[in-house]
């Protein structure tokens, strides 16, 4: 048996670099395995790739997703097709699926992710818009508060590793991005239900805000709080 001498994997003898842990293997040959067990690495299980193992899992999201789809549309087909509900679990199910996958494939490219999610989250509603009764509200409710959403989520992402997740500066950003969706926020709801952009209650939510937001600014910049001094204050 010849193994990676790196992550303790069980490799092939042709290969030039191993699959798991991408090490080069010397003359394109692993090492032989010793008497010692392999050094445990916290990888999937039995040297499965990462790709092999994100596929996998997202095979069982999918068979989940499949069997619920399929429970509905049996319970719906053994009532003449009459059952009107059934078609808002299914589609909430295939929401679940394209939101659960983009996560599985794209955990690590945020950007992509963020942008993914938003394009799901704005798919469902856009559905339920249709199946829905009564004045479409996706083009000027939902569509707007997704895009306010998935914009704010990236600004505070952003934010939080330009701050290279300082405590109170991370904090702060957050109460920020938090104030000025609360402005947002409003502003939609009069749009799409009076049709004028008049704002009272968020102005004042958000005038409260920032005040804390800039005395957590101040602490952790001007009094240079760290990470290790939150800790000691808060016990932790």
């Amino acid at each position: 048996m010849t193994v990676c001498r790196n992550c303790g994997v069980e490799i092939e003898e042709d290969l030039e670099l191993c699959p798991l842990c991408r090490a080069p293997l010397r003359g394109g040959v692993a090492e032989q395995e010793h008497d010692t067990p392999p050094p445990r690495t916290g990888r999937p299980a039995e040297g499965m790739p990462i790709r092999l193992a994100r596929r996998r899992l997202w095979e069982i999201v999918s068979l989940f997703a499949a069997a619920a789809a399929v429970v509905v549309l049996v319970a719906d087909f053994a009532n003449g097709l009459s059952v009107t509900w059934a078609r808002y679990p299914l589609l909430s199910v295939f929401y679940l699926w394209s939101a659960g996958s983009v996560l599985i494939f794209l955990r690590r490219r945020r950007l992509f992710l963020l942008l993914a999610e938003t394009v799901a989250a704005a798919m469902f509603l856009l559905g339920l818009d249709v199946l829905l009764p009564g004045e479409p509200w996706f083009v000027t409710l939902a569509l707007p508060l997704t895009l306010l959403s998935g914009a704010l989520v990236g600004g505070v992402t952003a934010l939080s590793r330009a701050l290279r997740r300082r405590v109170l500066a991370v904090v702060a950003a957050g109460l920020g991005t938090a104030g000025l969706f609360v402005v947002g926020l409003e502003a939609v709801l009069n749009l799409h239900f009076a049709g004028s952009l008049r704002l009272s209650w968020s102005l004042v939510v958000f005038g409260c805000i920032m005040p804390l937001v800039g005395l957590l600014f101040y602490v952790q910049y001007r009094l240079k709080v760290t990470h290790s001094d939150m800790r000691k204050i808060f016990h932790l």
